[in-house]
């Protein structure tokens, strides 16, 4: 019981890790990100705020627009 609990939090972590990735990367394509946002978003381990950050990198024009949606 104990070692499916710790895969099942480790596979988490691995999807949280890999979505911040992938908003690091949209914001990149627009623009620099500042270290601290760069932390910011790379800390977070709520997959569902990291879905929702992912979407708006996405669909984002700039940096600025996807910090004030965010």
């Amino acid at each position: 019981m104990l070692f499916e609990e710790m895969l099942r939090d480790e596979r988490r972590e691995g999807k949280a890790e890999a979505t911040a990735e992938g908003v690091v990367e949209f914001l990149e394509d627009i623009g620099n990100l500042s270290e601290d946002l760069r932390e910011r978003i790379m800390e977070e381990a709520d997959l569902s705020v990291l879905k929702k950050w992912l979407k708006i990198a996405a669909k984002a024009e700039s940096i600025e627009q996807f910090i004030s949606e965010m």
